[in-house]
């Protein structure tokens, strides 16, 4: 019996204007991806203000991975595997918490806060040499970095590219998305999570979240709805030609940006108040304020995190032909309560989009198993189409591609860091 791996030529699987539905649909080629992607490459982990304190932690997964993301005693940020190094079980139960200590709950194996092996249960069991405490610690990931308060983690030492290097142009949206607090924070999760499973593969969600062809056609009653309470035609911005002067960027590394709005000065004027706008101008100067306040946009870190509006948006893969998405509400740390409107705000645009009875998000987890059942006609049909807009892109100042919102230059970007990450052999890995 031949029981070498497969071998799979991703250039010939996800060419730069289409994908095969092989990629959505085969276990060895998502096993795979947990390899070289999830495994060996910069993965969003959590936010510094889920774990504010000495003793927090969250739980969370690189991949099929189980981790622990916690803050030691002297504040150190840890990314810990949730796996008892005895038996193999799990140490952490709970989403997110307060602890001393992790134990074991099969043998009261207990390990300190950085991973570190404490003691173990019953420890006169063990002749001498039989444990070797300072080996038997939780593994730790092998990189841990974090930019604006967002916690990337890589499990191996293979990463060719710093952090810095992998967020690249992003930096500058991350920094204006800050920038809408006075302080320059924001808070993850703590006014809500929304979780989400759908029956489709990880990259649909990732394709999707910075979707600009599909709202007309797929969120009809949420458009109907902001036109008749709101008194504003969001289908005004498409025209028959497809162009909405708005667009989607390739950001380099998988990264990519969809515009959503572009305010004018008075617009920001009619939408916030005067003094926070001039708090925002204080805290930042007026060049960063008006950015930050003028843009509104869908934000994807390859492979497994969008940031938008409102939103930490984070895609687990479970299987080839199963995801969960953890939605995770922002809110703008430091404003005076004069201003507590804003944040009020931003859960109830939020709510009345995303929600889990809301008017678009679930329409976009309908289409996602719809997607994901018609892909296994893949001797029919072999081809997924991302080739909108593709002989009319063009490149800007920094290098990055861009097209119109409605094409799909941001859907096409991360296929060129996968196309790059899948190429290497697990031996070189």
């Amino acid at each position: 019996m031949n029981s070498q791996p497969k071998r799979f030529d991703y250039a010939e699987l996800a060419k730069p204007d289409r994908t095969h539905a092989r990629i959505y649909t085969d276990p060895d080629i998502f096993h795979e991806e947990m390899e070289k992607i999830f495994r060996r490459s910069w993965v969003y982990v959590a936010h510094e203000s889920e774990i504010p304190n000495p003793g927090d932690y969250v739980t969370t997964y690189i991949g099929l991975i189980p981790v622990i993301v916690t803050r030691d005693e002297a504040g150190k940020i840890h990314v810990l595997v949730n796996r008892c190094m005895h038996r193999g079980a799990t140490v952490c139960p709970y989403e997110k918490g307060e602890a001393k200590t992790f134990t074991c709950p099969y043998h009261g194996w207990e390990y300190a806060l950085d991973g570190r092996l404490n003691a173990v249960g019953l420890p006169r069991g063990y002749n001498p040499g039989e444990i070797d405490k300072d080996k038997l610690g939780l593994r730790e990931a092998a990189k841990v970095g974090s930019y604006r308060g967002i916690i990337f983690a890589s499990l191996d030492e293979v990463p060719d590219i710093s952090l810095e290097e992998k967020l690249g142009p992003a930096i500058p949206i991350l920094d204006a998305y800050m920038d809408l607090s006075p302080t320059g924070e924001i808070e993850v999760g703590k006014s809500g999570v929304y979780k989400h499973a759908y029956r489709g593969n990880w990259k649909i969600q990732v394709e999707g979240s910075v979707e600009g062809y599909h709202p007309i056609f797929t969120h009809h009653s949420a458009f109907e709805t902001i036109g008749r309470t709101m008194g504003i035609n969001p289908k005004s911005s498409f025209t028959g030609s497809g162009k909405t002067g708005l667009l989607g960027r390739d950001l380099g590394h998988g990264n990519n940006i969809l515009e959503v709005y572009n305010y004018t000065d008075e617009q920001i004027r009619q939408r916030y108040p005067q003094a926070y706008i001039d708090l925002l101008k204080d805290a930042h100067g007026e060049k960063r304020a008006m950015a930050a306040l003028r843009t509104r946009f869908n934000l994807v870190i390859f492979p497994n995190l969008a940031i938008l509006e409102y939103q930490f948006r984070v895609t687990r893969p479970v299987q080839v032909d199963l995801s969960e998405v953890r939605i995770y509400h922002t809110m703008l740390k430091g404003l005076p309560e004069e201003f507590s409107a804003i944040n009020l705000r931003r859960v109830r645009e939020h709510e009345f989009f995303y929600g889990p009875a809301a008017f678009g998000g679930p329409d976009d987890y309908v289409a996602f198993e719809r997607i994901q059942q018609g892909l296994v006609a893949d001797e029919e049909a072999p081809w997924v189409l991302l080739n909108r807009g593709y002989t009319t892109e063009q490149i800007d100042a920094e290098g990055c591609r861009y097209g119109d919102l409605t094409q799909e230059t941001q859907q096409r970007a991360p296929y060129y860091e996968y196309r790059r990450l899948m190429a290497r052999t697990l031996e070189a890995v």
